[in-house]
């Protein structure tokens, strides 16, 4: 997890590259008392299974790329420029790339990567 308050998120996904056998990297990039930040790269089809953040709300700026993008019941296509706001509770994933994806990610309260408030669905 990095110190510094400002980040680079193309230069973070350099320092922590996909690796063999992965589809994603998410990489925490700061926690306060209120709030984590993390950066993530999507390699073309992959994508993170669906899953459920009990305690936590979730707001996903997509910078790069395109995908499948679950929220709740709904499937839609997000693009470079589109924000998803995910409610505690709501299930979602970024899935099905269809070209490399990076997001930035914000989760309130802060989120502890030792003890992820993640549950998979489906």
């Amino acid at each position: 997890m990095m110190e510094d308050l400002i980040a680079n998120a193309y230069e973070v996904i350099a320092d922590n590259p996909i690796l063999d056998g992965e589809t994603f990297r998410v990489t925490h990039l700061q926690r306060t008392e209120r709030s984590t930040s993390a950066v993530c790269s999507i390699e073309v089809g992959g994508g993170l299974r669906p899953h459920i953040h009990h305690h936590h709300d979730e707001i996903i700026i997509f910078l790069e790329g395109e995908a499948d993008f679950r929220l709740g019941d709904e499937m839609r296509r997000v693009r470079a420029g589109d924000v998803a706001v995910v409610p505690a509770g709501t299930a979602h994933a970024t899935m099905n790339a269809a070209t490399r994806v990076v997001i930035a990610a914000v989760f309130a309260p802060n989120f502890d990567p030792a003890n992820e408030d993640r549950e998979y669905v489906d």
